[in-house]
């Protein structure tokens, strides 16, 4: 029961339970392209959405951050979180879901280097093992793309600098502030962005019909909601870096919601990338065992 609320435990379990809510989002925005969505009319009434649910959920707790963090927050979620969606959901139209987010998670070299170099986290061997290992994973996943669109592949590796930029900047914020306020700020500030492109645009209107008004409601709840006041959660208890690879759990979830949702199927080099990004995962999480002390090994 003790390990069950220690906070690296539960930190853990914030972020493998982002990564799976992430993985949803990218599914259902590609079903609602389906039925002619744009992408500004989505991404502005799914994080309005959010951005209202998480206020009530917040509550009180929205007053009681720092103007300074709360300014901030929502400016990261205008500018930096913004655009990260605008890439990376923008991608979605051009390439498949799986190949889109292993691209992004080329975040992983940004954040683990940048968080190392500033101390806020070591870059341990165990740490480094993992970063290889889901690399070579999601390569395996990519390497077995036929016929990548490269400006959709573009857009997904830029979406994946302004989510290390995001990462590493909502980390200073949440050292004072409460993650579920705070998503609310960031989730309201995006919201911002898109309904203003969107009224530019004339897209606010093109949801998909009621197909699209659903998906663009489940990612809403599903991949804004639950995935970022999760994972935001997850980064201040086990910082930025071990976070990040943490979230990857995202990308074998994708692909096997992609393989039985939208049909994209699945090939053996595919799985083995997956199982790889899984393996490291694990990895990163087993503990080694003290070694007993000599004046131990000579009292047994």
């Amino acid at each position: 029961m003790a390990r069950l609320r220690a906070p690296r435990f539960r930190g853990t379990l914030f972020c493998l339970a982002a990564g799976v809510a992430f993985a949803v989002s990218p599914v259902l925005i590609q079903i609602a392209y389906r039925h002619g969505a744009a992408v500004s009319g989505v991404l502005a009434w799914r994080y309005l959405a959010a951005a209202l649910l998480l206020v009530g959920l917040a509550g009180r707790k929205l007053a009681a951050v720092p103007a300074r963090a709360a300014a901030g927050a929502f400016a990261l979620g205008a500018a930096v979180y913004a655009l990260d969606s605008a890439l990376f959901f923008g991608s979605l139209e051009r390439t498949s879901a799986p190949l889109a987010s292993l691209v992004h998670y080329a975040h992983l070299a940004l954040v683990v280097g940048v968080a190392a170099m500033s101390g806020r986290e070591r870059l341990t061997r165990r740490r480094l093992f993992a970063l290889i290992g889901i690399f070579g994973g999601v390569a395996l996943v990519g390497g077995a793309a036929t016929n990548p669109d490269m400006l959709g592949v573009g857009m997904a590796l830029g979406s994946a600098a302004a989510y290390a930029a995001y990462i590493l900047l909502a980390d200073r914020l949440l050292r004072d502030s409460d993650p579920m306020a705070l998503a609310a700020y960031l989730t309201a500030g995006a919201a911002s962005t898109f309904l203003v492109a969107g009224g530019l645009l004339g897209s606010l209107g093109t949801v998909g019909g009621p197909a699209g008004l659903a998906c663009l409601l489940g990612a809403a709840l599903v991949g804004s909601v639950f995935a970022v006041s999760s994972f935001l959660k997850g980064v201040r208890l086990v910082g930025p870096s071990t976070a990040s690879l943490l979230v990857t759990v995202e990308v074998p979830v994708t692909i096997a919601l992609a393989a039985f949702i939208l049909k994209q199927q699945l090939t053996p080099t595919q799985l083995a990338g997956a199982g790889l990004v899984v393996a490291a995962i694990v990895g990163l999480q087993l503990r080694r065992r003290p070694k007993p002390s000599r004046a131990a090994t000579v009292a047994a």
